[in-house]
This record gives structure tokens, sequence and C-alpha cells, in this order.
């Protein structure tokens, strides 16, 4: 009897609750068990729990679908007990083929989930996730990437629009080419979500989007403290720190507020010969305030500075012959130094339970010079061809969208009204230089754009199984170019141009969705060839369809297949390293694309991308009609492994096949199959991660290019194949401390 009471006397309860991370809200139906796998209770309605523990210390264990595990040991007697856990939508079960999806459509979920399941570590690490995407760096690491998707080559962001938090980061008539989209500034941690367009679809996208476009928002709250420390072969050094200035303190009203900044520093020397000496400084402040229970601000400052060295292209024949290894560099005083700013603010009204407004009003500040030798000596045997791109920006601009629901008396419909208007004010200009020194002024140019945009967006669902999206897009440019040197002289021009689309999606069953899409848009253009060239549009047509479906099979796997077509009026190619432009006249792509996602176990997934395009200039002779640059076939995939304990890895790999270098097809840039590798351990308190990329150290050329040349002791140019080479074996080492 006295044993029996002991016993008895040593059960002691515990009382507590589980929120979730993200909204602070309970979470009901939570397991609450031992390391024996023994049930202790279940939390309630409103996620809190009462459980009984026989002794201390006791290791608990709270689970529930689609959150995080989460283990606490309680080395002593505790009361009452906080738990909060991490949200993890990766189950594929989750998906819903649905055409009555806000997004629209299921794809668009896969597509977050891989943003999940896939390691994460930079921006372009997120442009990667894009089915059918690939980018190539050939500058050091300071410089835009190289964008490619449905048989474009894209420039660094001629025919891909990017935004973030709304605000538009390709860059028209810019020193280095037309739409240049440059992501360093953004870092990666701060993005909560990112949706991805494919095609000229979209009505409330505009400029540059006609092969696609990617939209990332920003966190408007951290509910927990981070510092992160990574290091890497090559002397690639990366620090971050995110932190919340204000929590559930008030500062300027009662109602919700949240602020937070985040600092991240990176310097690279990486694997080249001559040291890249990459700097690199990214700060991004949020302010997030309820105005009242209808109104919300959000405003946010982020600042981007870098500056770099870079070994650039080289020819094939130097390496072929010995005098050049594939890291080396025949001029590495290349480089350059970019500023950005961006301050943005954005009001979300609800005015009443069918209306919803948005205003927008946002400033850009770009600075940039870089320094390239694509020719060496060909056009100064003496002092080399050495060239300084440089342009100061200023970018003022306003957004607002009303979105009515019902406004037509359609029970499940939504009218949405958009309107924009963004001011380019640019200073360009290009130097021949001896290295980073001037020699000579080029030219000097002033470019004013200003840009207004309208839409009409109508969203209707017909039946439960037929959905339309239907609208219209108006947009009107005017250039003004003044020359200020080497002769002063000035034009402008103005133009339309009016985008009708339309999208249809049908739910064959449910789970199977059919849909087709037809959308006319306008492929993006420089100030001086909308100037100066008087016998094409300043804003070529470009018309798109696609067709394709979206099923699921069972509960564990999860497709989509397409075709596509696009062709554009014109097909401008920019040399911007020489302020031309050239009209290659109409083109047209056609191709095909598939996507897999896997799910055989809970912890286990498998997903592949099959890509295909071909393209084609419709004005030139049959022999010589291929266009330049555009990949034809292209996969990426790979597994992922994630376990409850914390446990994650990722084996990826990404295939690149044979490109045409120039329209006759006699020139052919090589395929390339790399695979990377990352581990992580994540507990509620820290992550510990490695990353291997290029994990069998496989040879291959990153950015691809068919030119001119001349070096040191030849006596005329030669056309030859100039590359920079891809990324050998290496590994990169993180540590992250939440708080």
């Amino acid at each position: 009897m006295c044993f029996s009471l002991s016993i008895f006397a040593q059960n002691k309860t515990i009382n507590g609750k589980v929120t979730d991370l993200e909204t602070q809200l309970g979470i009901a139906q939570v397991r609450i068990q031992t390391t024996n796998k023994k049930l202790l209770g279940t939390t309630n309605d409103v996620g809190e729990f009462s459980i009984v523990s026989e002794s201390f210390p006791i290791k608990l264990t709270f689970l529930l679908h689609g959150y995080l595990q989460k283990t606490i040991i309680l080395k002593k007697e505790v009361t009452y007990l906080n738990v909060i856990l991490e949200k993890e939508t990766t189950q594929l079960s989750e998906i819903i083929i649905s055409s009555t999806n806000e997004k629209i459509l299921g794809i668009q979920k896969v597509s977050k989930i891989s943003l999940q399941l896939r390691p994460i570590s930079s921006a372009q690490d997120f442009l990667k996730t894009v089915p059918g995407l690939f980018i190539a760096q050939h500058a050091g690491g300071g410089k835009a990437e190289q964008i490619f998707l449905r048989g474009f080559d894209n420039d660094h962001g001629t025919d891909f629009a990017v935004l973030v938090d709304d605000i538009g980061i390709n860059l028209s008539s810019h020193g280095h080419g037309q739409g240049y989209a440059d992501l360093h500034f953004l870092i990666p941690e701060t993005i909560q979500t990112a949706d991805y367009y494919k095609g000229p679809h979209e009505v409330s996208l505009g400029n540059f989007a006609v092969s696609g476009a990617a939209k990332f928002t920003s966190k408007d709250k951290l509910y927990r403290n981070l510092v992160k420390f990574e290091y890497g072969q090559y002397d690639f050094v990366r620090a971050l720190a995110m932190l919340s200035l204000l929590d559930e303190n008030s500062f300027l009203t009662k109602n919700n507020e949240s602020a937070y900044i985040a600092i991240e520093g990176t310097y690279n020397n990486s694997f080249f010969e001559s040291s890249q000496n990459l700097r690199r400084l990214n700060t991004f402040t949020k302010y997030t305030i309820s105005l009242s229970d209808k109104h919300e601000l959000k405003t946010s400052i982020s600042t981007f500075h870098s500056d770099w060295n870079a070994s650039g292209q080289i020819p094939l024949r130097a390496v072929n012959n010995g005098s050049l290894t594939k890291y080396g560099a025949i001029d590495d005083k290349e480089g350059g130094d970019t500023k950005r700013i961006h301050i943005n603010a954005q009001l979300n009204s609800e005015l009443s339970d069918k209306i919803h407004l948005t205003n927008q009003l946002y400033y850009v500040s770009n600075k940039y010079n870089l320094f390239s030798n694509f020719s060496f000596f060909q056009n100064d045997p003496i002092n080399g061809d050495m060239i300084h791109q440089q342009e100061d920006r200023n970018i003022y601009a306003y957004k607002g969208n009303v979105s009515i629901k019902k406004l037509l008396q359609i029970p499940n419909s939504t009218t949405t009204f958009g309107w924009s208007v963004e001011y380019n004010d640019n200073n360009i200009g290009l130097n021949n230089n001896i290295g980073r020194t001037l020699r000579e002024v080029v030219n000097r140019f002033k470019i004013k754009e200003t840009n207004y945009g309208l839409f009409l967006k109508e969203r209707i669902q017909i039946t439960t199984k037929l959905t339309v999206l239907a609208g219209i897009r108006g947009d009107f440019f005017n250039f003004n170019l003044k020359e200020i040197f080497p002769t002063a002289q000035h034009g402008s021009t103005s133009a339309f141009r009016l985008s009708p689309k339309v999208s249809v999606f049908y739910d064959a069953t449910k789970n199977m969705q059919l849909y087709a899409k037809a959308s006319s848009g306008f492929h993006s253009n420089y100030a001086n060839a909308a100037v100066t060239n008087k016998d094409v549009s300043p804003l070529p047509k470009a018309i798109g369809y696609d067709i394709g479906t979206e099923f699921k099979i069972g509960e564990k796997f999860v497709g989509n297949l397409a075709a596509f077509y696009l062709q554009s009026d014109s097909e401008f190619v920019f040399v911007s390293d020489g302020f031309e432009f050239e009209n290659k006249g109409r083109s047209r792509r056609l191709g095909s694309e598939a996507s897999f996602r896997y799910q055989p176990l809970p912890y286990f997934w498998l997903d592949t991308d099959l890509n295909y395009s071909f393209g084609t200039l419709l004005d030139a002779p049959k022999t010589e009609n291929k266009i330049p640059s555009a990949p034809r076939f292209t996969s990426t995939g790979g597994a992922t492994l994630r376990l409850q304990n914390g446990i994650k890895a990722s084996l990826r790999y990404r295939y690149l096949g044979e490109r045409p270098l120039i329209e006759d097809e006699s020139v052919i840039a090589q395929d390339y199959f790399i695979t990377d590798f990352v581990v992580n351990y994540k507990t509620s308190k820290y992550q510990i991660g490695l990353s291997v990329e290029n994990l069998f150290d496989h040879e291959w050329r990153e950015a691809v290019f068919y030119d001119s040349s001349q070096l040191q002791g030849e006596v005329q140019p030669v056309d030859d194949i100039h590359f920079t080479p891809g990324t050998p074996f290496s590994t990169k080492l993180s540590l992250t401390y939440f708080f």
C-alpha cells in the first residue's frame, strides 16, 4: 500500500499549449508521446493539453502531419509548457487539382513544395526551381545571370520578368543590355513565397514577361531571430543576421506592428587562378503596421553593394594549345561594382467584404560599372579591348489594383482592375579602357522612359468544373533618347500595345485538369532600338499558346504535361557591349514540357522535369534559321529525404543539352550533366548543413558563346568558342542558430 502511494505521488500533471510558429494560433490534434512511442495525450481544438508524467527527466515528442516533429527534454518538474511547431507543407497528398483554386493551379502548389524541399541558399537557387529554367554566370559572380527558358536565351532578363514585393527588377535600356535583372541583392531567408509563370499569359504582367516571370514576396514578420555562417572552398564566406525589431511591443499604434532587419555579407575568391575577390553587402528592413481593421501598410528598404573581379570568357583555342588552363584568364582586370537601393510602400485596404484595394509607391536607385574584354586585342592590338559600361539610374513608380467579387452578379467571379506608371531616368555610357583606367569616351546617352499600364482581369467559375480567366492589358511607352557624346542629338517615340489574354481550366475528374491558354504580349525593347529603327514596331507583338493537363494518381504521384507555341514579330538581339542591336526578324518557338513528383514514402520524394523546345527564325533561309544559344532539351530532378528527426538530404541533377551557337548549327555548345548534394540537420535551436556542388567533379562549360577575338601574336581575328568554366567539385558548410 505504501509502495503504491509512493508511485502515485510521483505522477505529475503537465499542462501546456502548442502553437503555430507563423500564425501563433493553437494547433489541434497534436500527438504527445514518449520516446517509446507511448501516447500521453493530444491537444484540444485550441491547442491546449494536459498530460501526466510518472517521473523526470522525460523526453516528449510532439507530432502532427504537416508540421515538423519537435522533441523536448524536461530534466526537472514543470507545471506548464509552451510548444511551438513549424509547418511542413510537403506532402503530395495535400495537392488539390482544381480550377477553383485561387492561385491556379495545383502545379503552383507543387512549386511551393519544391521550395521547401530543395536547398535554397541564394536568390539564384529560387530561379532553379522553375521547371525548364537554367541560369549561367560568366562574370565572377557579380553580374546578373544569363537566363534560359522555353527556347529563349533571355540574356540577363530581356524576356523574363522578375518582381520582388511587386517591384520590377528588370532594368530597361540598361548599360549592359535590355531587361537586366540582377537578383544578387535578394537575401533568400527573407522570402516567404515565390510564384512562377510561363508564357505571356498573366494579365498583371506587361514588359519583359514573354517567356515567363517570377514573383517573390518577402516575409512580413520574423517569428524567431537567426544568425547564420557559411564557409566553403575557394575562400567562400557568408554571414547573415536576421533580427526582429518589433515583436509584441507597439511603436506607433496599439494595433498589430512588426519590423525586422536582415544583414548579409558575402566574400568569395572562387576557383579561378586569378582571385575574383567578390565582396557583397545586402541589407533589408521591413515594417508592417495595421492602421485599422481594414488597412495595412507595408514599408521596406533594401540596399545592395557589390564589387568583384572576373576572369571573363576565354577562347577554346587557347585552352586547346596549352597556353591557358580552363580556369585562367586573358584579361583578369575584368569585373565591376554595383549599388542598388529600393524604397517601397504598399497599402492594402479592405473597402468591404467584396472589394480589396492595393496602392504601391516605390523608388529604385541603381549605379553600375562593368569592365569587360570580349575580343582581347582585336580592335586595339596595343592597349587591348577593355570596355567600361556604366549607368546611373533612378526609377519612380506607382501601382494599384482593385479586386471586386461578384461585380458581374455571377456568384463565383472576381474582377480585377490594375494600373501602373514607371518612370526611368537613366544616364549610360561606354568607354574604352586600359585595364580599369579610362582611355577614351565612346558615347554618353541620357534616356528617359515612361511605361503606363492598365489591365482588366475577370475570373469566372462557370460551373464546378469549368473556370475561365480572361483579360486585356494595355501598355503605353514613351522613349526619349538624348545623345550627349560624340554628337549632340535627340530623338523620341511612343508606342501602344493592346494584349488580350484568356485561359480555360476544366476539371475532367477530381484528379485531372485540362487547360488551354491563348495570349498576346510584346517583346521588350531597348530605347535606342525603339527610337532609331523606324521600320519595326517599338513594341514587337508576341503571341503564345499553351495546352496541357495536370493530374494526380493516387495520393503519391502528381504530374503535368504541356505543349506551347510562341511567335514574335521581331527577334531583337542586343549587342550590349557596343550599344548596338540587331533585328533577326520574326521568330517561332515550339515546345513540350513534363513535370512529375512522386512520394513513395512520407519522408521521401522523387521529382523530374523534362523540357524540349525548338526555335526558328522565320525570315531567314532554312539552312540558317536556328535561334542561336537557345537550349533545346533540358532536364532537372532529384531525390529528397526529410526525416522527422530533423535530417534533410537532397541529391539533384541538372542537364542542359547541346545547343547551336550560330544559325546554321555548324557550331554547337557541349551539353553537361551536373549532380549536387545537400544534407542538413535542423532542431528548434540550430541547423547545420553540408552542400556539395558538382559532386562527381565533371568538367563543364557554364556560359558559352561563339564570337571573334584576337590574341597577342595573332595577325587577324579568329572566330572561336568562348566560355566560362563551370564550378568544379566544391563543398560548403553552414551553421544557423535560432533564438
